[in-house]
C-alpha cells in the first residue's frame, strides 16, 4: 500500500482525472516547472509558449522526464 493524502489520494496522484492548461512561457522556467508538476501529479497538461521552437523542446523535455507527451 503506498502513501495517501489526507484526502485519500495517492501520492503523486493529487491531480488524477484533472486538466491544467499552462499559459505564458510553459517552454521554460516556471511554466515548464509547473506543467512536469502537474504531469507528475496525474493531471493532463495542455502548454503554450509564444516561441514554438522553445515550446518543442519543453514537449520532449517532459516526455523524457515523466514519459508523458502534454
Amino acid at each position: 500500500m503506498g502513501v495517501e493524502t489526507a484526502s485519500g489520494r495517492p501520492v503523486g496522484a493529487l491531480l488524477a482525472g484533472r486538466t491544467a492548461v499552462i499559459t505564458a512561457a510553459a517552454g521554460s522556467g516556471i511554466g515548464f516547472a509547473t506543467a512536469r508538476r502537474f504531469v507528475e501529479q496525474g493531471a493532463r497538461v495542455l502548454i503554450s509558449d509564444r516561441h514554438e521552437g522553445r515550446l518543442t523542446k519543453a514537449v520532449d523535455e517532459m516526455q523524457r522526464l515523466t514519459g508523458s507527451r502534454p
